[in-house]
């Protein structure tokens, strides 16, 4: 019996920031199949776009891809409408893709900010963010995921994932961060105590800036004051790592909340993070 030929979905965005009279706002725009990109008002001189997928969610087969400038001195944050759903996948569909590239200029910063990432028992996923940044330019990355819906008594058996960030600035690698986590029994392998034992909502977050290492007292002094959730954070070569785990994704985003005034230098958090 023949595996049936299911619909996938495509979608693409790019998006320019440059700067007009001290105010960053929109140059170039493009969006197409299931991508949309949202700009909400937001006080201050920075640009804000939430990143909608209106196909509902990830499936075997589907691909995004995304392009992000910079212009000189311009301020952007990228978040996203609500939590990205990677759904289960047949054996025979080829893994989804999200590929997304960006450039920051001279003095400019990038905030990137979504929501977290659910993934579903079964479910495949290859995602890779580059990032090429002047030395002078700031970016900072989030990415949380939540394997299985805890609440909903879902155990998460199979997954195959590949989630890879890659950083240069002035034309050099600095940093190139790859989660791999492909296994037929996940949940035993979450419950070691050298992966997260049994905690199934982790994050990581990169602030790469010339001020980046002069954040690391203020950042451990909030992981000191939110125990028992399990983060640590360290620097160097003017980055900023932070890493964690948590028991599921409200209490993973709880910590998120506190620590992210820090890293943006008390900036209001995103439209769509607002309660």
């Amino acid at each position: 019996m023949s595996t049936a030929v299911l619909q996938r979905a495509r979608g693409w965005f790019g998006l320019t920031a440059k700067l007009r009279d001290g105010q960053t706002v929109r140059g170039d725009l493009e969006q197409g199949g299931c991508c949309r990109l949202l700009f909400p008002r937001v006080d201050g001189a920075s640009l804000e776009a939430v990143t909608v997928n209106i196909s509902g969610g990830i499936a075997g087969g589907d691909r995004i891809e995304g392009r992000i400038a910079c212009a000189p001195d311009t301020e952007l944050l990228v978040t996203s409408q609500a939590a990205e759903r990677i759904y289960r996948a047949r054996a025979s569909d080829t893994p989804p893709e999200i590929l997304t590239s960006c450039h920051i200029a001279s003095r400019a910063r990038l905030d990137w900010l979504p929501h977290g990432t659910i993934f579903f028992d079964g479910s495949q996923l290859r995602r890779h963010m580059t990032v090429d940044m002047d030395a002078s330019s700031s970016f900072l990355f989030l990415e949380s995921r939540l394997f299985g819906r805890t609440g909903s008594g879902e155990i998460l058996q199979t997954l195959a994932l590949r989630d890879r960030l890659t950083v240069r600035r002035d034309d050099r690698l600095i940093l190139e961060d790859l989660v791999r986590l492909e296994s037929d029994d996940v949940s035993a392998l979450m419950a070691r105590k050298a992966v997260s034992a049994d905690q199934l909502a982790v994050a990581t977050l990169v602030l790469v800036s010339p001020l980046a290492e002069a954040h690391l007292d203020a950042v451990r002094d909030v992981l000191d004051a939110i125990a028992p959730h399990e983060f640590a954070a360290s620097a160097w070569n003017g980055m900023l790592v932070i890493r964690g785990v948590a028991s599921g994704g409200w209490p993973l985003e709880k910590t998120i909340r506190q620590i992210l005034p820090v890293l943006r230098d008390g900036r209001p958090m995103p439209a769509t993070w607002r309660s």
